[in-house]
This record gives structure tokens, sequence and C-alpha cells, in this order.
């Protein structure tokens, strides 16, 4: 009987064919002669000790809008499968963490998950980069106004960048500058009015060239694409308009490389997204990174097959 590769996600409806790294692992399963099982997070069962996938093995192409057809229900045990891939997009919620726990049983048991639900736990992607200090931007986690405006006093340019701790895909991230009649309300926005710790950033020139995404395989940088932003917007993500390009990798990105490589495996965090401004190390992606196909349409290495290739 045929390999299964469960992925625990969202529903396949908005699938964008051309650009999901789930769907491109998806084909790459499939191409490789594994059955593909879709399964909602909300559909993991715990019965005596032992974790169940209920799912609908599915059949991908390649062809936007009539890219999977349903072929049977399932309820399998979550051991039983060759892997099991966490690629439910953020926020990382109450949700996520009981299917993380839930998952964990699953690895307990000697099951392949990607990413080990132990170290997606462990790693925030605001705050696990910052475990790597010396690989930073000067930064401060904090819910006070008072430390914010100071902070961004402090810096020399009067520029800082301010996200939450629980964005994605560019949501919330906002330019702090000293003077701006807007700085002290978009703190009390992002904070609550103090209620809830936001990340502020020292602001990087170089930004203003987008920032790169260096993508982790087992501890190893395999490739790399530079996120543009839009001429009317600081954000360089994908999801709100940036554009991609080829990129080299450089020294500075060999040393993050050494320095977070053995720490990426210890956690089990073997598929990541690294962002990078300046040299800078700005946020670690573990829950579902992306960008995968477009690597790979700029001439860079085809990681989904090297992903799924390496399960066997």
């Amino acid at each position: 009987m045929s390999e299964t590769l469960a992925f625990v996600m969202d529903p396949m409806v908005g699938i964008n064919v051309h650009s999901d790294t789930s769907f491109a692992f998806m084909l790459a399963g499939a191409k490789r002669g594994c059955r593909i099982l879709h399964v909602r997070p909300v559909d993991l069962d715990l019965q005596e000790g032992q974790l169940m996938l209920r799912g609908t093995y599915i059949e991908v192409a390649k062809k936007q809008g009539d890219h999977y057809q349903e072929l049977e229900q399932a309820r399998i045990l979550a051991k039983d499968c060759k892997a099991i891939f966490i690629r439910t997009d953020p926020p990382f919620d109450e949700a996520y963490l009981t299917a993380t726990w839930l998952l964990s049983f699953a690895e307990r048991e000697g099951a392949r998950v990607i990413n080990s639900p132990r170290g997606i736990r462990s790693a925030n992607e605001k705050l696990y980069a910052l475990e790597f200090p010396e690989l930073c931007p000067e930064t401060i986690i904090t819910s006070s106004k008072k430390q914010a405006l100071e902070f961004l006093a402090r810096n020399q340019s009067g520029r800082a960048i301010a996200k939450p701790l629980d964005g994605f895909g560019g949501f919330g991230v906002l330019r702090l500058e000293e003077g701006d009649s807007n700085c002290k309300a978009i703190v009390d926005l992002l904070t609550g009015e103090e209620k809830e710790p936001i990340l502020i950033q020292q602001y990087l020139p170089e930004g203003v060239d987008g920032d790169k995404r260096l993508l982790f395989v087992d501890g190893k940088i395999k490739g790399g694409v530079r996120r543009i932003p839009q001429a009317d917007d600081h954000r360089g993500n994908v999801h709100v308009g940036g554009l991609v390009e080829a990129c080299e990798i450089d020294e500075s990105d060999r040393h993050i490389e050494k320095v977070v490589g053995d720490r990426l495996r210890a956690d089990g965090l073997y598929f990541v997204g690294i962002d990078v401004i300046g040299g800078k190390l700005i946020e670690i992606n573990v829950t579902s990174p992306t960008l995968v196909q477009e690597l790979r349409d700029l001439g860079g290495p085809d990681l989904a097959t090297e992903v799924i290739d390496s399960l066997f």
C-alpha cells in the first residue's frame, strides 16, 4: 500500500496552486506515489493515548480552480503516516496550540511531524529570533508607551518598526517616527492601551530594498529570495503585494546558519523560513513557511521535492 502523507491545514478551496507551499509539498508527495490526506486542525482524536486523524484522501493537480478531488474519507492512526505536516496558517491561537499538543502524542509514538509540535510551541516567530541577540537589531518587547517612546528617542534615526507578537503576513507591522503625531496612537493601538506587549525594533534603512527570506531544511540554508516592497508600502510580504527576486547567499547569511542551525535541528524545526534585513536576523518562521514555489521559479532548487524525498 502507498505511504500516506497527512497535511493538517486550512481548507483546500482557496489555495493558489502557483504559490502555495503546502500544495507544492502535496504535488511532490503525489509524484513520489504517496497518498495525500487532508486533515482539518479540529479533526484530531485522542483515544487511549493514540492520536487518530480524521481526514479526506485527495488527488491533486496544478490546475487553479480544479486543483483537488476528494477520493474518500478516512480515520487512521497518526503513527501510520509516513509524515504529518503541520501547515495551518497563523495566528498561533488557542486552537493552534491544542492541535500541537495533540500532535505531540503522535510524535511520541514515533510519527514524523514537520515541524515538531514541541518545536513550534517553543518558537514564537517574533521572540525566537531574540534568543540569538548578537544576530538581531536592537529590540525591545514592552507594553509600556513610555518605554516604547524612550526606545524610539534613543535610536539615532528617530525611527523604529513596531509589530504585534502574534501577527503574520505583514499584519500590524507599522513604522514609528519621532515627532509624528500618530506615534503615540500607534503604540496605544498595538498594545491595546498598554495591555499587550509588542515588539519594537531598530529601523534598518536597508529595508527599503526589501528583506531576504532564507529557506532552511534540517538546519541548512537551501536557498533564498528577496522580497521587495511596493513604493507606497514599507512591508515586503508577498501577502500584501511585495515582489520577489533571486538573491545570493552571502557571508552574513552563512554566519546566521552557523549560529542557529544546530538549535533548529535540536528543536525539531526541519523546514524554516528566516527573514533577514541588512545582515540582521528579524524573524524565524516555523509555523507554515512559504516561498518554495517562488524560489524554484526564480531558478533555485525544488525544495518541495527535496523535503519529500528526504522522508524516504
